[in-house]
């Protein structure tokens, strides 16, 4: 009977749980208070109660059909009733009924009221009242109802198995026909010969020889097998053996009592199963549960966390201990997070900080709920803290590229903008009639320097996509640094000269050979030398060394012009990186030049750093790279490319296709102007029609025409007839999967917009001097 006492205790201690966590769910509801007004057919929330039933804290009054309406549809006439039954009854009520809120949830609430008559007495004016959200509560009791009747059909299933056996412990005295009738095993006399059959093969032997002592050391004791039930196989089985005495001591029979464990097993693993999943849940998502003791505030972290206690691990730490690890500025966020929380406050949201370790500050995220007595009084805190940090410095840096991105959009279209306010009154000028020939020319030099500039800009934002994603192939070959750098020089000298610039350049005696992209490599020392020129002050200097040491070849740009900031020397090289920026742009920049700078150095397997002492000081910027000997520096020889233009002379029959009127039409003069025949269409249809009846050398496409786009237009124009015209595209797109789309749609040559003029009358010569020699495409 001991067993069954076990049981009892158990079950005693579950129920004590559950009426606690009752207890203290019953406390926690929130309870809303309203009233009905049915002269003006309105009602009047508190806050609690607005929000309860989906309106906004701030909600005071809303129509009283409005409130009612939102009982779920299916009980709206039962509701209806009911209140009128308990207004006409003029007495107390309580009504309990489904409600759907504002978001759709539905929701069980129960609503306890009192009428109030008029001065008359003769009729009922207003009705006080509040409601409660039992959701939870009729969610919770239909469990605890469901596990009760668990417990009993557990209990029928599993009800103990009891009889007794002589002294010897081998005649049956009580229970046969129930051992027969829940095994399934007919029982004979002897338990020898049959009680062991229903034993599972595997624990049979082992029972066998326990059973064996029992009888003999005439002790009370404990067996644990697996039985057979007729019904359901086998079965987790408990046996208490107790030894009955006569008056004189001397033993009589045994007593057998057989209990069902098996759910009870089952709900041992299933839970040390789901602790287990927890624990490594817990684990992977690197979270540590603890709780705060109120009565002495002491702080106690759970499971493995022992070393977060005291020395064992048992009494916590105190709070003010605790608090101190915690980051100074959000200290004070978490002791009020804390104390609002054990005052019995709603506390509904997890908190962000910060905690100080030897490994600096880290993030985590918290979470507490008050824990309460038996007798509802605040008891401790339970809480969980997270580890967030590399979330939240993650969600820091996007935060931050997002601020730097939105600032260089904004700094790209004032660069853009720039370069057209010079082109438009370029171009205005350039209508007036009464214009010089070198007016005209000076204009005309102005407007190419400006799309030059756009050009640049625009091929520096399509470098750092294409180094970013793997696209660009350097061609390599021995070079000299020193012409490098001179080729450069002359590349900025127009802007050194207008600003009156001192530029000195020191070279070693010996040549400096290393193995580079000729373009490329330009291009890095063109962008800083730009960079330096631009932040330097009119008169002032700029310096560059080349040198070679060991392997390295060194070349060193410094400036005594503004310097940089402390702050922003670490993100200097960063995409979107700007200095501080003025109205005149004398400072700051779109951030894309020295990061394309840096990955184009780092292509050519260098390095690159920028040192400055601070603002007004100056900056120096320093490049590596691998340096090669002179007996391999044999430079490459360039691809043949033939004169085209020398080729003979002649007009090609040119089709230009371009929605856009004025582009077509500049293409178009520029096509005459060097001497060949230009037909200009502004829609797809109109150059189907012009190829079945015209006969082109040539055909520049724009790609995003409306109707139909210039792949198509392609296609077709490439099925008209035996004569085939040179297709050549024509589009602002020029990446790689472009240029491929429109070898696919049977393109000849990809431009990009704005196109090489120079390119184009290249390839149109080419068409030219194969229409005088007789050559088919």
């Amino acid at each position: 009977m001991a067993a069954s006492l076990d049981e009892l205790v158990v079950s005693l201690a579950r129920c004590r749980s559950n009426e606690a966590l009752l207890e203290r769910a019953l406390a926690s509801s929130r309870i809303g208070a309203w009233l009905w007004d049915l002269e003006h057919n309105t009602a009047t929330l508190t806050p609690v109660a607005a929000e309860i039933y989906g309106y906004s804290e701030d909600t005071g009054e809303v129509p009283l059909n409005e409130l009612w309406d939102r009982v779920a549809p299916e009980k709206r006439n039962q509701f209806a009733e009911a209140v009128s039954d308990a207004l006409r009854r003029d007495a107390p009520f309580e009504l309990t009924f489904p409600f759907v809120i504002a978001n759709g949830e539905r929701r069980l609430f129960q609503l306890k009221g009192e009428s109030e008559v008029d001065a008359t007495q003769s009729r009922i004016t207003r009705v006080f009242g509040v409601t409660y959200d039992v959701t939870e509560l009729y969610r919770l009791q239909a469990q605890l109802l469901a596990s009760e009747r668990r417990h009993r059909a557990l209990t029928e299933l599993s009800s103990e198995l009891a009889w007794a056996t002589d002294a010897s412990g081998h005649q049956i005295l009580m229970g046969a026909e129930e051992w027969a009738r829940f095994t399934g095993f007919a029982t004979r006399q002897r338990i020898d010969a049959g009680w062991f059959d229903a034993v599972h093969p595997d624990d049979r032997e082992r029972v066998r020889r326990q059973w064996r002592g029992v009888v003999k050391d005439r002790l009370c004791s404990t067996l644990a097998f697996r039985l057979m039930q007729r019904e359901q196989g086998y079965r987790s089985m408990t046996a208490r053996i107790v030894p009955i005495f006569d008056d004189t001591d001397e033993l009589v029979e045994w007593f057998c009592v057989t209990v069902d464990r098996t759910q009870e097993e089952e709900g041992i693993a299933a839970i040390k199963d789901r602790d287990l999943r927890l624990f490594v849940a817990m684990r992977g998502a690197r979270t540590t549960t603890g709780h705060v003791d109120l009565s002495n505030w002491c702080v106690h972290w759970d499971d493995d966390q022992t070393s977060l206690n005291d020395a064992d691990g048992t009494t916590g730490l105190p709070y003010s201990s605790v608090l101190t690890r915690v980051h100074p500025e959000d200290r004070g966020l978490v002791d009020a997070a804390l104390q609002t929380a054990a005052r019995g406050e709603m506390f509904d949201h997890p908190i962000e900080f910060r905690t100080v370790a030897d490994g600096g500050a880290q993030w985590v995220q918290g979470c507490i709920v008050l824990q309460r007595d038996s007798e509802g009084h605040p008891h401790r805190l339970v809480g969980s803290v997270v580890d967030i940090n590399e979330r939240k410095q993650l969600e820091l840096t996007l935060r931050d590229s997002d601020r730097r991105k939105d600032e260089f959009l904004a700094m790209l279209a004032h660069e853009l903008r720039n370069p057209l306010a010079p082109m438009r009154t370029a171009i205005t000028l350039l209508e007036r009639p009464e214009q010089s020939e070198q007016r005209a020319s000076d204009l005309v030099g102005m407007i190419h320097r400006q799309i030059d500039s756009m050009a640049r800009l625009v091929d520096d934002l399509l470098d750092v996509s294409r180094i970013t994603h793997g696209q660009i192939k350097l061609q390599r070959t021995p070079m000299l640094v020193g012409s490098a750098v001179y080729a450069a020089l002359e590349t900025v000298a127009s802007m050194t000269t207008s600003r009156r610039q001192n530029v000195s350049v020191q070279l070693p005696l010996t040549p400096v050979w290393v193995c580079g992209d000729a373009t490329r490599l330009s291009q890095v020392l063109v962008n800083v030398l730009n960079n330096a020129s631009k932040y330097t002050q009119e008169e002032g200097s700029i310096r560059i060394a080349v040198a070679a040491l060991s392997d390295t070849a060194t070349i060193t740009m410094s400036d005594n012009g503004s310097g940089i900031s402390p702050t922003l020397l670490p993100h200097i090289f960063d995409l979107f990186s700007q200095g501080e920026r003025t109205l005149d742009r004398s400072e700051g920049g779109l951030g894309i030049g020295l990061s394309l700078v840096k990955r184009l150095v780092q292509l050519h397997d260098g390095a690159i750093s920028l040192t400055s002492p601070g603002p007004g000081l100056g900056t120096t910027v320093t490049i590596n790279l691998p340096l090669i000997h002179p007996d391999n520096a044999q430079p490459v020889e360039d691809s043949f490319m033939p004169d085209l233009g020398a080729l003979g002379s002649g007009a090609a029959r040119v089709l230009i296709v371009d929605d856009n009127h004025d582009a077509a039409d500049s293409l178009g003069m520029l096509c005459e102007v060097e001497g060949h025949t230009a037909t200009v269409v502004y829609e797809s249809r109109a150059a189907i029609d012009a190829v079945e009846t015209q006969h082109f050398d040539v055909a520049l496409l724009d790609i995003g025409l409306p109707e139909i786009d210039g792949y198509e237009l392609a296609r077709r124009i490439r099925d008209k007839g035996s004569a085939k015209p040179v297709l050549i595209a024509v589009t602002g797109y020029g990446q790689a999967e472009d240029h491929l789309r429109t070898q696919a749609a049977g393109f000849d040559h990809h431009l990009v917009k704005p196109i090489d003029v120079q390119r184009l009358l290249d390839l149109l010569d080419r068409e030219r001097n194969s229409a005088l020699n007789g050559n088919a495409h």
